[in-house]
């Protein structure tokens, strides 16, 4: 009887299924890296369309009272400021997970509570 008639030995069988479990495991170690990092990502963009969007919100309406009334930079730039504090406070909540939405502190909490941790809140 040559080797290849003869069946595989225990160890192995053993051997093979830890490489296969070790190379399952690696991988759904990087599909989660992945759907972290796209999450993060996400919350990235947010953080950036809130600031882009409430300064100029902000600057738009400090403009418009501003030729409405005849008083060229003092509501532009105090309205330019009220939408950078609004956006400030927005990022604010988005960070905490305070909003609606999924936030990043919301995230993050959910994730350690998957891995079994506990997190501070």
């Amino acid at each position: 009887m040559t080797d290849r008639d003869q069946p595989p030995s225990l160890d192995d069988v053993q051997a093979r299924l830890d490489a296969h479990r070790a190379k399952a495991e690696s991988e759904r170690e990087k599909s989660e890296r992945r759907r972290a990092s796209g999450a993060a990502q996400g919350v990235g963009f947010r953080i950036a369309a809130e600031l882009v969007a409430s300064v100029l919100v902000g600057a738009g309406l400090g403009y418009a009272l501003d030729s409405w009334l005849d008083t060229k930079p003092l509501f532009m730039v105090l309205m330019l400021l009220l939408g950078f504090s609004a956006a400030l406070m927005n990022i604010f909540r988005i960070v905490k997970g305070l909003d609606q939405a999924v936030g990043l502190g919301r995230a993050m909490r959910e994730a350690e509570h998957k891995r079994g941790g506990d997190v501070k809140e």
